[in-house]
């Protein structure tokens, strides 16, 4: 059965060969052409991640009359550019191994000038080949795949020219173009199921701020898409208690190594004690994922993708925002673009009704935010700790201490269990 579904074009980049080759094999046409000059050294990359459901298709040119054998086509895990001369193999494993998945043709395919092959794979895990262009046949089923995955192919056999077309997706070299397709893909699919990864019902929209990013994302719908590395989109709300921020990615640049940077603005200014720098360490994100940031009842902000692996980022203490009388806090949040991410959006947001903004931290950890950003209470002096009896906070921020936190005191840190006020003559 034919798996090619033409109402569901793939939104890609325009797709080529790897710069990192085979010393045996010469590319023309923008890299889109592959030709082989001798035998042996003959391997070949695509110049980025293919898609789960992304047809590769190749188009034989030329055959040779002295050589024989099939041409290997499988997929890789390892970056090509990570490849030196030296490192480079010069062909491809013969059996399937964590890193390099190479079918084995059934039987003998009939291998001919002017026919296409077509290579796909999906997230879980079945590659499907059509080495005659007519319909794809499944090949191998391997581990789900959770990481990058590069088309790779060795042309040491009867085929001695190839060329790689995209006709069975909708290419778009824009990137701007690109995330507005996917954002009306991506918007259509929540629809039909009608919930966000993250929440059941619907998300409130929100507001965002765009530093530096191209001008033609579309603000209205809080689309930013990378101009440079400061890049950045900052959600225009200030964080509490059980909140959570939903993101979508648009757009990657599959030649950066980390994803992107998640840090807290506090009064609109940038702390070096909040900041996350999102790398594979967390998860591997890749088209389409949600990210999930949620903040917890005692401060702690975490990171997930579509909701798994749910890890912290970093600490913020809301705790100098319960009292009315102290001046609040502001918190909010920005995601720098200088990594592989390129295109982001704000798919929405949960905001947190009265009582869960207002649920009560453990009391153990934290201490006065005011004490930490301005080594004392702004507010002055007034508030005397039990049972440590320091005298660091005023007593508003100490009310807002008690059987919540500890002292601010670094060297103290014994958990607040009442505040006196104290008058000075």
């Amino acid at each position: 059965m034919d798996l090619y579904v033409n109402s569901a074009l793939t939104i890609v980049e325009p797709l080529s060969f790897h710069k990192v080759h085979g010393d045996q094999i010469r590319l023309s046409e923008n890299n889109t052409r592959a030709t082989r000059d001798r035998l042996n050294n003959t391997l070949l990359f695509t110049n980025r991640p293919i898609l789960a459901n992304e047809i590769v298709q190749l188009y034989i040119e030329e055959l040779s009359n002295d050589f024989y054998g099939l041409i290997r086509i499988g997929l890789t895990t390892i970056n090509p550019d990570s490849f030196t001369s030296e490192t480079l193999p010069k062909t491809m494993p013969t059996n399937d191994t964590r890193e390099w998945f190479v079918p084995s043709p059934r039987g003998q395919p009939n291998i001919k000038k002017n026919k296409t092959i077509r290579l796909k794979y999906t997230a879980e895990g079945d590659i499907f080949i059509d080495y005659d262009g007519t319909s794809f046949i499944k090949y191998l089923t391997v581990s789900p795949i959770t990481k990058d995955i590069w088309c790779a192919l060795d042309l040491n056999g009867i085929v001695a020219q190839i060329r790689l077309i995209q006709t069975e997706a909708r290419v778009l070299a824009n990137p701007v173009d690109r995330a507005r397709a996917r954002y009306l893909l991506y918007t259509n699919n929540r629809q039909q199921e009608n919930s966000s990864i993250y929440y059941s019902g619907e998300l409130s929209s929100g507001f965002v701020t765009m530093k530096n990013c191209d001008e033609n994302c579309e603000i209205s719908d809080n689309i930013a898409v990378k101009k440079n590395a400061t890049s950045s989109i900052i959600i225009d709300e200030n964080l509490k208690r059980c909140m959570y921020i939903v993101m979508q990615i648009l757009d990657m640049d599959h030649t950066l190594s980390t994803y992107l940077t998640i840090r807290c603005l506090i009064d609109g200014r940038p702390s070096n004690e909040h900041i996350t720098l999102i790398d594979t360490s967390f998860d591997h994100l890749t088209l389409g994922d949600e990210i999930g940031l949620r903040v917890l009842p005692d401060g702690h902000i975490t990171f997930s993708c579509d909701n798994r692996h749910v890890k912290p980022l970093f600490n913020i203490d809301l705790t100098v925002n319960d009292n009315p009388a102290v001046q609040q806090t502001s918190y909010r949040l920005e995601f720098i673009m200088n990594g592989r991410v390129t295109g982001l959006r704000l798919v929405g947001l949960y905001r947190p009704t009265d009582i869960e903004a207002r649920t009560l931290p453990p009391t153990i950890g934290g201490g006065c935010q005011a004490t930490i950003l301005h080594r004392v209470c702004p507010n002055g002096l007034s508030g005397l700790l039990l049972p440590c009896r320091h005298l660091c906070v005023c007593f508003e921020c100490g009310q807002a201490l008690v059987d919540r936190h500890s002292c601010p005191n670094v060297k103290c840190r014994k958990p607040v269990k009442g505040c006196i006020k104290v008058y000075k003559d």
